[in-house]
């Protein structure tokens, strides 16, 4: 880390280093005395014996010590996240009851139900965005079909009023033919009526023919002829009126036709004024809007594109909300403890505005701290932490970062949970505790040695072996532990980094590489770290209240 490397080391030992330095006025390397350093100029003339590896990738994280307080655990309330029936309740108040563990299930076919119609929503309005985009490829060649279909229909304006023409010709002539009908059929009642005036006339006769003999003493064989003969009128008679009913109905029958035949004509000469008068004009215009309406088809269609593929979004967002409450129908305990109080019943309705059950937990009372907004962003719920009271260490982990300002301490409150059960009788409420954790990480970090990163100014370069000379990188670092110092820009994990610390290293300088095969990086002992202009220093963090502190706690020596 530059920052801590930079200006909190530099500033406590540059000063005292340098003046060793330059009133010694050498440039031996650290460890080396003036003898080894004359002896190894002999042996390579004025090359520089180092050595050289390849970065290491490792993950590296920074630990900082916060002071906190012990505070007490106190109640959860269970509120129910859907509403309706309780149709399995589970525990009743004094049981225990574990993190996860379904203490009631509310009757979910309602929410199967929602489910079920909003995948068939989703279904549906993509069939819709489907057909959609279907319907605007086939509005665009719909387009030049509708004017071709325009003309055609102008066309067939001539054709239809012929047909007009000659429906009424035929409407007439059916008309005139069941006029014929009706004055045939009349013609053949009063035919009938003579037929049956005829035969009542001959039945009269015979009647009072058979009524005279009767009187005047005839003979039976008489009498009986002249019965028989009256029968024979009489059956006359009837027939002749059957007949003259049924003349009477066909001349009825081909009234009616005549009449039908009269408002089929009518209904024709009206259908053929109105299609001269008004649907010629109205299909021409038709033609005419409808060649000019193609291109506002075309538009509404894109439009309808567009708008069903916001129906797709909002009904797989509807489909999201379903999943999730039909989810919500398993309550279960969010802590493990003691149930205190249920107000739920079997078979009876929960709500989401009120408490189902109340758990005492049973964990460790927490630690709280608080912490600057960089440190909060940084801190991740789930870290392990370990909190320290008089020398004793007991495992824990970060449960909450508050994302809001406390008021009393303008800081963001943390929450740590303690494991260890042995805590319960150590950790009381209100005592002061140490808390350490991970503030700042970085999974396969690309890293060097930490004796290998030089400084000129704020400027941060390292030396690689570039075909036997030293050739000077400038980079950008990240993360630095003890060890190692990461390197986010101007390094490839090809390059071979020097990792020999040298004051008399400089770019271009002529090299004897001792490990001539190279290797993965690996850190210097602590009292060989370098910064820029020859000054040495140890660096480790150290505990605080804060972000993470590097100091300086010692200087090399020439």
């Amino acid at each position: 880390m530059k920052k801590n490397i930079k200006k909190k080391i530099l500033a406590a030992v540059t000063g005292m280093t340098l003046a060793a330095v330059f009133l010694c006025g050498c440039t031996v390397p650290f460890g080396e005395s003036s003898e080894e350093a004359t002896e190894e100029g002999t042996e390579s003339d004025d090359s520089l014996r180092v050595s050289v590896a390849v970065p290491e990738t490792r993950d590296l994280a920074i630990s900082s010590n916060f002071s906190g307080t012990v505070v007490a655990e106190s109640e959860v309330n269970v509120i129910p996240l859907a509403s309706g029936e309780v149709v399995e309740k589970n525990f009743d108040v004094g049981d225990h009851v574990n993190a996860g563990e379904l203490l009631f299930k509310i009757d979910d076919e309602p929410y199967q139900i929602a489910l079920k119609q909003a995948e068939a929503q989703v279904t549906i309005n993509q069939a819709s965005l489907t057909s959609a985009k279907a319907n605007l490829n086939s509005a665009e060649a719909n387009a030049n079909q509708t004017r071709s279909s325009a003309v055609e229909t102008v066309g067939k304006i001539q054709y239809n009023a012929t047909k007009e023409d000659y429906d009424v010709q035929n409407s007439y002539v059916s008309k005139r033919k069941a006029n014929n009908t009706l004055k045939d059929a009349e013609d053949n009642v009063d035919l009938y009526k003579d037929a049956l005036d005829a035969a009542k006339s001959a039945r009269d006769t015979a009647k009072s023919d058979y009524e005279e003999l009767k009187k005047s003493g005839a003979s039976a064989e008489e009498i009986a002829i002249a019965k028989a003969l009256l029968d024979e009128r009489e059956a006359t008679v009837d027939k002749a009126e059957v007949t003259l009913d049924s003349a009477k109905r066909t001349a009825d029958n081909a009234e009616m036709s005549l009449e039908l035949s009269k408002g089929d004509y009518a209904l024709s000469e009206l259908h053929r004024y109105n299609y001269n008068t008004y649907t010629v004009p109205t299909t021409l215009y038709g033609a005419y809007a409808s060649a000019v309406g193609a291109d506002t088809s075309v538009t509404n269609s894109k439009a309808n594109v567009t708008s069903t593929a916001a129906g797709v979004k909002s009904a797989e967002a509807g489909l999201e909300n379903a999943q999730l409450n039909l989810e919500h129908t398993n309550v279960t305990a969010p802590v493990s403890g003691i149930i205190t109080a249920i107000n739920v019943t079997l078979h009876n309705m929960a709500s989401t505005q009120s408490s189902a059950y109340t758990i005492q937990s049973d964990e460790q009372n927490k630690i709280v701290f608080y912490v600057a907004e960089e440190t909060a962003r940084n801190l991740i719920p789930g870290t392990d932490a370990v909190v320290t009271k008089n020398g004793t260490d007991y495992p824990g982990r970060i449960i909450n970062v508050y994302d809001t300002v406390d008021s009393g301490t303008g800081l963001f409150k943390v929450e740590v949970s303690v494991s260890d059960p042995a805590a319960a009788g150590n950790l009381v409420t209100g005592l002061s505790v140490s808390i350490r954790t991970i503030t700042r990480r970085s999974d396969r970090a690309l890293t060097v040695p930490i004796n290998a990163v030089y400084y000129d100014g704020e400027q941060a370069f390292i030396y690689v072996n570039d075909k036997g000379f030293a050739k000077r990188l400038n980079v950008t670092t990240g993360l630095s532990d003890d060890e190692s110092v990461e390197i986010t820009e101007g390094l490839t994990p090809d390059d071979q980094v020097i990792v020999t610390w040298s004051g008399s290293l400089r770019d271009g300088s002529k090299l004897k590489i001792d490990n001539a095969s190279g290797g993965t990086a690996e850190a210097a002992p602590v009292s060989a770290q370098q910064p820029a202009g020859g000054a040495m220093v140890a660096a480790e963090p150290v505990t605080g209240d804060s972000d993470d502190v590097m100091v300086a706690v010692g200087a090399g020596e020439r």
